[in-house]
């Protein structure tokens, strides 16, 4: 008696199609003006196939193009608006600092008179108008320290709101300008060309014909390589899977293969 793995075989029907296949879409509304290539014809990565009207995107993207580079130039000027205005502030406070710092002088020394009048007995109108003005510039000084601080304050506070202006204007020129990229993505796309080496399976070859966004206009396809889409009665799902052993017999040929993929779901009583 012989020891071995018996095996259980199902028989399924099934087409050989190419192994890979990619559908060339038109990336906009349009029309096509010329077409380049047959069915059947071998195509290189980047040959052309066909022509687009891209008259009307061309002149919207031109129209960007030159809002952009407004846009450009607005920002640019609102950086130098800013760093002007919060430059003159700045010097504003410089200023003010200087001015209380000179009052502070000015208290200091009416003070020190003060200070004099006031040990003289003979002196009493001379000491009295001396703390008059020791009180002016003790106001003085206070009303200018004050003023310091609040346009220290104003600084940081606007400050903060041009930083803030500025990224919100910045954010609006990036998005504006991925938005533009985008649209120069979509005009490229639109001049149809073969995205790799492979035969040209199929091809809108009507001239003047309408086509909108997202429809089909061409099939590449790769001949050199194959495999096969198997249908089998879904009764036998249980004993299909990935990594299954598989024999195609086309005519008196049998190759061998693995199932690389099973469909998870039925449709009219089989599965692929």
């Amino acid at each position: 008696m012989d020891n071995g793995t018996i095996e259980v075989s199902v028989s399924a029907s099934g087409k050989v199609v190419p192994a890979f296949e990619e559908i060339i879409n038109s990336p906009i509304n349009t029309r096509i003006v010329e077409v380049y290539r047959k069915g059947g014809d071998s195509v290189d990565v980047g040959t052309p196939i066909l022509k687009l009207d891209l008259q009307s995107t061309e002149t919207e993207y031109k129209k960007l193009l030159d809002e952009e580079q407004m846009k450009r130039y607005q920002l640019e000027q609102l950086k130098v608006n800013n760093n002007t205005y919060l430059s003159d502030l700045s010097m504003q406070v410089k200023i003010s600092a200087m001015k209380l710092n000179r009052m502070e002088v000015e208290l200091r020394n009416e003070r020190y008179l003060d200070s004099l009048g006031s040990g003289t007995t003979d002196l009493d109108s001379l000491g009295s108008g001396t703390t008059d003005k020791v009180r002016q510039a003790e106001l003085n000084f206070n009303t200018g320290k004050l003023e310091l601080e609040q346009l220290r304050q104003q600084y940081a506070n606007e400050s903060k709101v041009k930083e803030a202006d500025l990224k919100v204007k910045e954010l609006e020129f990036n998005i504006f300008s991925k938005s533009l990229a985008e649209m120069k993505r979509t005009l490229d796309d639109a001049q149809i060309r073969s995205p790799r080496k492979a035969i040209l399976t199929y091809i809108n070859n009507q001239v003047g014909a309408q086509v909108a966004e997202g429809s089909q206009v061409a099939i590449i396809s790769d001949l050199s390589h194959f495999k096969v889409e198997g249908e089998i009665a879904d009764t036998y799902g249980d004993r299909v899977a990935a990594g299954g052993r598989a024999i195609v017999k086309i005519g008196n040929e049998k190759l061998e293969g693995t199932v690389s993929s099973v469909t998870p779901l039925s449709k009219n009583g089989v599965i692929s």
